[in-house]
């Protein structure tokens, strides 16, 4: 059975080598690995409970429910590891051209699938699926809650500081 005391006690240990995202990530494939078992032991309901959050560590569990829009693009400033339990994930990259965003790629994610994404990066989510949850375990290499961060609004991608009621408030919205 996952158990998400173990699981986070495990991931801070991580952190704290010499490789703390790789090792990180490890941790959280072993875990995505059993999906079924991450999803009895973390909250269904949709939106995001914080599970650790330290300046070193940021660990959250993400509900998105079916039929949901898509996230505005944002950054994380920090490196960023996505682990999925249920449903599907689609993100879409983005990289900045004159003070504007310009779409460079996307990558759908499935259930046990993990993502690694650097400290630059800029993306935007969304849950495809009409008929399922997107579910996932979300973890980041500082205090993302805390940090300074950026978002992009649409049309034209204006750069704005995050609001996470923006951000994923249309995530999470049907």
């Amino acid at each position: 059975m996952f158990d998400p005391e173990a699981f986070v006690a495990e991931c801070v240990a991580a952190a704290g080598g010499d490789q703390p995202m790789g090792a990180v990530k490890e941790v959280l494939g072993r875990a995505v690995a059993r999906p079924d078992e991450v999803a009895a032991g973390l909250r269904a309901d949709p939106g995001v409970a914080v599970l650790h959050r330290s300046i070193e560590l940021t660990v959250i569990s993400v509900v998105v429910p079916a039929g949901s829009r898509p996230s505005l693009p944002h950054d994380h400033r920090m490196w960023a590891l996505v682990g999925i339990y249920g449903g599907q994930e689609d993100n879409q990259f983005f990289r900045r051209v004159d003070g504007s965003l310009d779409p460079s790629g996307g990558r759908s994610l499935m259930v046990s699938d993990t993502l690694a994404m650097g400290a630059d990066t800029i993306h935007a989510i969304k849950n495809p699926l009409g008929h399922s949850a997107l579910a996932a375990i979300h973890a980041y290499g500082g205090d993302l809650i805390g940090a300074d961060r950026s978002m992009w609004t649409l049309p034209g991608y204006d750069e704005q500081p995050y609001d996470d009621t923006k951000v994923l408030g249309a995530a999470m919205r049907q």
